[in-house]
C-alpha cells in the first residue's frame, strides 16, 4: 500500500530501522524427532537430511541462502510462477560468467535448516548467456525480459513436494549468486492446508528494471508490470515485501509442526481457484496487498463451501489487479499484472472495463465489489505502524488463547506480544457496513502511526489506530480469521529477513489453537505447546435489551445509549455483541458482553432496536426481541 502521498519510500520511524539479515545463519533450537505420518508428506520430506551445509567459522551455515538479491551479474526468473508436480520449468538467467550453476533447494523446517537441496542440474544444460535488453512500453512503464532465451530448465518428479522453491544460481569463476523463486504445486493434493504465496505483490514493490506499481518515470507508477523478470524486492527496505520477510517464518513453523499442507501462489488463485475447495484450510500470509477480481471470488467460493480461512496478513486483498498476456510476442497467460491504481487517478483511466483501484472504492466501479472486511473481516488503516499486540484480560479469556499465559491474565491485566507482531501495515475492525455478522474481537492495541488512511485509500494523516485481531463464522459453516497484520509469523519463528527476536509461545500456541478449531491438527508438535481439541461448542449466546424501556420517550437528534445483557448456556464465553436500531437492515458492535451499551443518535421515530451476541466459537446467537423506542422533536 506504500505511498498513498505520491512519495517514493515509506517514512520510516527512526525506532523501527531495520537490518537486512541472512534469514537462516542461525538455526533455531530442535523440534521434537517425528514419524512420517500416513498421507502426510510433509513430515516425511522434512525428515531428509540433504540440507546442503557448508564449512563456516564459529559452526555450520546453509550453503542455499543469499543475502538481500545476491550477485547483481547473475539474475534470472523462472517462465511461470508456479509449476505442477511432473511438468517443466524453465529459467531465463542473465549473466556475464563463463558458466554457472542451478541448484534446486525446497524451503521448509528440516531440523531448523531452512531448505533441502533436491537436485543440481547437469552443467552441460546451462546456458550462460549475456541476454538482450528487455522490453519497455512507455505508455504502461512496464518493463518484460521475455525476449530473454531460456539459460537452464528442470523437470519436476511425480513424487516432488509441493512447495516454495529457490533455483540458486551460482558463478564458475567467481562464486557469486542469486535466487529464482517458483512455488511447486500439486495439483491433486487433498491436504489438510493450502499456503498461497503473496507473489502478486512480490512484482508490486520488484523495481527490476527502474520501474514497479510505485515508482517510474511518466506516471510516477507503472500500470503494468510483468512476471518476465528477476525479482529485485528482497533487496528493498530489508526485503520486507519478499517472500523472506512474513512467508519464510509462517513455512518453517507450519513444517516444524508437521501440518499437512500444499502450496499454491496469487496467480493460481485466480487461474485454478477451484481447487482451493479441495482443502480444510486457505492461508494468506505477510503483506498480500494485490488481488484479482476472479482471485478474491474464488477464495470467496471456497469459504461458501466450507472452507476455513486464516489470514495471517495485513493489507490484504486491498488493491484490486487484473491479468493480462505477456508483451514479448509469446502471447503467455498470466504474465503481466495489471494495475492502474484508479483510486490515486480520481477517475477511470484503465482503458479495460474491469476496475483496478482499491477494492473498497466504489465511485468510478461498474464491477464494484465490497470492502475487504467483507471477506476477511479487517480493513487496512494504516501505512506504517510498529508497535506488539495486545491483549486485555477479557480477550484472553476466549478460546483462541487457551493453553497459554494470556488465558489466566486477571481484570485490567494485559498481555503484551512479540515486539513489533503489528506491522509494518495493520488493519482495524471497521463499522463500515460490510462488517461480517457475528465478528468477533480477540485483542485490542491503541498505538500512533504517521499514516492513517482517511477515504478510499488516497489521503492520509498522522492520527491513533485501534487494532484487533478477529474471527466471525461464515453462513458455510467456515470459520475466518484475521490477524489484521503483515507481521504475525516474527512471533512464530525468528528466522527471517528484518529484525530477529526470538518467537513467542503464545503466539505459537494461539495458532495452534486456531487450527485446531479449524479441523487441523499438527503431526510433530513442538516442544513447550499443547494439543489443542476442536470446539465441540455448538449452543450460540443470547441477548436482550434492557435499557431504555419503551415506554421512555426519547428526543430525536440526541444521543441514546442502549444497554443490555448476554448469556452463553454452552461451553463458550460471550465474545462480542451487535445491535441493530433499523429493525435488523444494519448492525453495529456493542461495548462489553455479558453486560454491554450501545450509544447512537436517534432518528424519528419509532426506532426499532434489537440485539444478538456471538461467543468464542463465532457461533452467532438469535435476534433479541424487539424494543420499540418512541422519539418526540426537540421544543
Amino acid at each position: 500500500m506504500r505511498d498513498l502521498l505520491g512519495q517514493a519510500r515509506l517514512f520510516i520511524a527512526a525506532s523501527a530501522v531495520v537490518a537486512v539479515t541472512a534469514v537462516a545463519l542461525v538455526v533455531a533450537p530442535e523440534a521434537d524427532a517425528g514419524t512420517c505420518a500416513d498421507g502426510n508428506v510433509i513430515v516425511c520430506e522434512n525428515t531428509r537430511d540433504d540440507v546442503g551445509w557448508s564449512a563456516a567459522a564459529g559452526g555450520r551455515a546453509p550453503d542455499w541462502d543469499i543475502d538481500k538479491v545476491g550477485d547483481p551479474t547473475i539474475q534470472g526468473f523462472a517462465t511461470d510462477m508456479s509449476v505442477n508436480l511432473g511438468g517443466r520449468i524453465d529459467f531465463k538467467v542473465d549473466t556475464d560468467a563463463p558458466s554457472f550453476g542451478v541448484d534446486i533447494f525446497r524451503i521448509g523446517w528440516y531440523d531448523g535448516n531452512g531448505a533441502r537441496r533436491v537436485a543440481s542440474l547437469d552443467p552441460s544444460t546451462i546456458t550462460a548467456t549475456s541476454q538482450s535488453m528487455c522490453l519497455t512500453d512507455p505508455s504502461t512503464e512496464i518493463v518484460d525480459c521475455g525476449n530473454w532465451s531460456v539459460s537452464a530448465s528442470w523437470t519436476v518428479p511425480t513424487d516432488a513436494v509441493s512447495g516454495v522453491y529457490v533455483a540458486k544460481l551460482t558463478r564458475t569463476d567467481t562464486g557469486g549468486s542469486s535466487h529464482i523463486t517458483f512455488v511447486v504445486r500439486d495439483d491433486s493434493s487433498r491436504a489438510a492446508m493450502v499456503f498461497q504465496t503473496a507473489d502478486t505483490t512480490w512484482q508490486a514493490y520488484n523495481t527490476y528494471g527502474g520501474s514497479n506499481f510505485y515508482q517510474g518515470a511518466a506516471h510516477g507508477r507503472a500500470y503494468k508490470i510483468s512476471y518476465n523478470r528477476p525479482f529485485a524486492t528482497r533487496g528493498d527496505v530489508s526485503g520486507r515485501d519478499f517472500f523472506f520477510a512474513n512467508e519464510y517464518p509462517m513455512i518453517r513453523f507450519l513444517e516444524r509442526n508437521g501440518y499437512d499442507v500444499t502450496y499454491t501462489t496469487g496467480v493460481d488463485s485466480d487461474r485454478r481457484g477451484d481447487l482451493l475447495k479441495n482443502h480444510k484450510i486457505f492461508l494468506s500470509v505477510g503483506h498480500d496487498e494485490y488481488w484479482s477480481g476472479a482471485q478474491r471470488a474464488n477464495v470467496e467460493a471456497a469459504r461458501d463451501a466450507g472452507v476455513n480461512l486464516a489470514f495471517f496478513s495485513g493489507n490484504e486483498v486491498y488493491w484490486r489487479t487484473r491479468w493480462e498476456n505477456s508483451v514479448d510476442g509469446s502471447g503467455t497467460p498470466y504474465r503481466t499484472l495489471v494495475c492502474y491504481k484508479e483510486t490515486w487517478a480520481d477517475a477511470k483511466i484503465d482503458p479495460s472495463d474491469e476496475w483496478t483501484g482499491t477494492f473498497r472504492d466504489m465511485r468510478f466501479a461498474a464491477d464494484a465489489t465490497e470492502p475487504e472486511n467483507s471477506l476477511t473481516g479487517t480493513i487496512t488503516m494504516t501505512n506504517y505502524m510498529d508497535a506488539a499486540i495486545e491483549v486485555p484480560a477479557e480477550q484472553g479469556r476466549m478460546r483462541l488463547w487457551r493453553n497459554t499465559s494470556v488465558a489466566t491474565l486477571l481484570g485490567g491485566q494485559v498481555a503484551t506480544l512479540a515486539p513489533h507482531s503489528l506491522g509494518y501495515e495493520s488493519d482495524e475492525d471497521l463499522d463500515n457496513g460490510y462488517r461480517p455478522a457475528g465478528l468477533i474481537r480477540l485483542s485490542v492495541t491503541e498505538g500512533e502511526s504517521p499514516q492513517l488512511i482517511r477515504d478510499f485509500g488516497r489521503m492520509v494523516v498522522p492520527g491513533t489506530t485501534t487494532h484487533h485481531l478477529t474471527l466471525y463464522r461464515a453462513r458455510s459453516g467456515a470459520l475466518v480469521f484475521a490477524t489484521g497484520t503483515i507481521q504475525w509469523a516474527w512471533g512464530l519463528d525468528p528466522q527471517h529477513d528484518g529484525i530477529q527476536e526470538p518467537a513467542d509461545p503464545r503466539m505459537q500456541q494461539a495458532t495452534v489453537n486456531l487450527f485446531a478449531d479449524m479441523g487441523v491438527q499438527p503431526a510433530t508438535l513442538m516442544r513447550g505447546l499443547v494439543p489443542a481439541t476442536q470446539s465441540t461448542d455448538r449452543t450460540p449466546p443470547s441477548a436482550a435489551v434492557t435499557w431504555p424501556r419503551p415506554t421512555a420517550v426519547q428526543t430525536a437528534g440526541s444521543q441514546v445509549t442502549i444497554q443490555g445483557s448476554a448469556a452463553d448456556t454452552g461451553d463458550g464465553k460471550v465474545a462480542g455483541v451487535e445491535v441493530s436500531t433499523d429493525g435488523g437492515e444494519t448492525w453495529h458492535p456493542a461495548v462489553g458482553t455479558t453486560l454491554w451499551s450501545y450509544t447512537f443518535t436517534i432518528g424519528r421515530g419509532p426506532v426499532r432496536v434489537l440485539a444478538r451476541a456471538t461467543d468464542d466459537s463465532a457461533n452467532l446467537g438469535p435476534v433479541s426481541p424487539m424494543v420499540t423506542l418512541r422519539t418526540a422533536a426537540q421544543r
